[in-house]
């Protein structure tokens, strides 16, 4: 009775949290708090806290997402109490007409690197001087105003402003005054809603599978997109369809083997469905296209939420060619499992089904295998194990960077690029509802591939190639262990975030070396005020 009864506040609580909070169709940006607090639930076998494959998420699902979960024995706790209590709160959003329907917000960082020997990370490019890395310290603010349009209806426009962004592969401005910093906007959107359909127009990072800003199949790694998006969400389905531009690519005699100067326009197409056939049970199947284009514009074919690519590809009335699309469709499967947590995910570039071409092309697969289990121990705490594995052609077997899954040279995928695998063993504690510490270890190697190589490799001939891969210039497998630890304050006001990582490489960028330390440390304080 009991519980019936506090179940019965919490709904009222978040039920009537749109009346008087932040706007249910604005979005939570993928650095936010929340994200990792929704997974140390899911980790403790907490269903109700996988809301979604899709990211980022509406605060409307997550509202949703804490009611069930408060229904749900294995979430129950001090971190699920934390969230219901913040996404319940009134944070200045004013919805009555008579009054100001827009809401301010803002925020404020401080970054600061430290690194021994080189610069790892980002992990698919090259091991480079520390000199080539993230500056020292970086400062980083953002203004964001959100416009209430009624219940189903919200519009967000972000400022920011960050004073050093060398080798930040998410920034897409150019220098600010040809200083160190740039001044741009990484979140303005509409967002909508008319019954179980949702709109989206606008631009923001997004991520699909994986878990953060990490995917083998749509990952936020790189800059935002400037995308539409179309999602149908029913009782046990959600349909997941968007148009995105990716970077234009310009062809050339000196970089790319071709005979005279090309400019390709490119355009990003995909959707997905997910079935939940019980709760614990959650499967996905969709498919993604990158068109490249002389002309640019919409391929309306294309844009046909409900029509395989695949189909369309051989349609006479495509126009072949450099025009040529780089098709791609991957399925996931996530269970919770007793209290264990099991994930498994596929991604198909290319997978060759007849012998004949089996001799000449290499499959191009990606794949991730992942499980986690609560520990019994009187804080919340848990172990996992991941495996991932992009074999040596996948992104990148084309006959044209334009067709490369990539954007602004940075993988659309996962942030390993091709020809390259993690073993991952991982261990955290909550000794609070915001105070998280990590630990991680594993085994990482990677090929002679690369996602920003020019011209792209031809894949032709390469069936039988090892994996990893090497080359004549890269004769070497790239071996090393890492390890890591983490501690994360997630105070949605005062977040800090403290990581320090160590890689300890032999044969550095496929090239026959001694085994050496790779030490970075890195330490983000934040402060935000109404963000989101």
């Amino acid at each position: 009775m009991r519980r019936r009864i506090a179940l019965l506040g919490v709904v009222a609580a978040l039920g009537a949290a749109p009346a008087r909070a932040q706007h249910p169709l604005v979005t939570l940006p993928l650095s936010d708090p929340a994200y990792v607090q929704l997974d140390g639930l899911m980790r403790q076998g907490c269903v109700s806290a996988r809301l979604s494959p899709y990211r980022p998420y509406l605060v409307r699902a997550v509202r949703q997402a804490l009611i069930a979960a408060h229904a749900e024995p294995q979430c129950a706790g001090k971190i699920l109490d934390v969230l219901i209590a913040r996404f319940a709160r009134d944070t200045g959003m004013v919805h009555d007409t008579a009054g100001s329907r827009l809401r301010f917000g803002a925020m404020a960082s401080l970054i600061a690197t430290g690194q021994t020997n080189g610069t790892v990370m980002p992990a698919w490019r090259d091991v480079r001087p520390v000199d080539s890395g993230p500056q020292p310290l970086i400062g980083y603010a953002a203004a964001r105003l959100t416009f209430n349009g009624g219940e189903h209806f919200a519009a967000v426009t972000e400022l920011f402003a960050q004073t050093g962004v060398r080798d930040d592969p998410t920034i897409r401005q150019e220098s600010f005054r040809h200083g160190s910093g740039v001044v741009g906007s990484n979140e303005a959107y509409f967002s909508a809603r008319a019954g179980p359909v949702y709109v989206f127009f606008g631009r923001e990072p997004m991520a699909w599978l994986g878990q953060g800003t990490e995917s083998i199949v749509l990952s936020a790694v790189g800059p935002p997109l400037d995308h539409f998006g179309l999602t149908l969400k029913l009782t046990q389905w959600e349909f997941q369809s968007f148009v995105a531009q990716a970077s234009p690519v310009t062809l050339t005699p000196a970089l790319d083997s071709v005979a005279t100067e090309q400019q390709l326009l490119r355009t990003l197409y995909g959707h997905s469905i997910t079935f939940w056939p019980w709760r614990s049970v959650e499967l996905s199947l969709g498919e993604t296209a990158l068109v490249p284009s002389l002309t640019g514009g919409l391929n309306w074919a294309y844009l046909n939420p409900l029509m395989p690519y695949q189909t369309t590809q051989h349609e006479t009335s495509q126009t072949g060619g450099v025009e040529d699309p780089n098709l791609t469709g991957f399925f996931s499967a996530r269970a919770t499992v007793g209290r264990a947590t099991l994930t498994g995910e596929l991604f198909v570039d290319d997978y060759q089904l007849d012998q004949s071409s089996g001799s000449v092309y290499p499959n191009q697969l990606a794949w991730t295998l992942a499980g986690t289990y609560p520990l019994p121990l009187a804080m919340a705490s848990s172990v996992g194990l991941a495996w991932t594995q992009v074999q040596s052609f996948t992104y990148i077997g084309q006959s044209n960077y334009a067709k490369v899954y990539q954007s602004f040279n940075a993988p659309i995928g996962s942030s390993l690029g091709p020809d390259a695998q993690t073993v991952i063993g991982t261990f955290e504690v909550w000794t609070s509802p915001v105070l998280r510490f990590a630990a991680s270890a594993g085994w990482w190697e990677r090929g002679a591939m690369r996602i920003d190589e020019r011209p792209a490799v031809n894949r032709d001939g390469h069936a039988n190639d090892p994996y990893p891969d090497t080359t004549a210039l890269r004769p070497k497998v790239q071996t090393s262990v890492i390890g890591g630890i983490s501690a994360q304050w997630l105070n949605e006001t005062w977040p800090i975030t403290l990581d320090i990582g160590d890689a300890r490489i032999e044969n550095v960028n496929n090239q026959p070396t001694a085994s050496k330390n790779y030490l970075r440390a890195r330490l983000t304080a934040s402060w935000r005020f109404r963000y989101p």
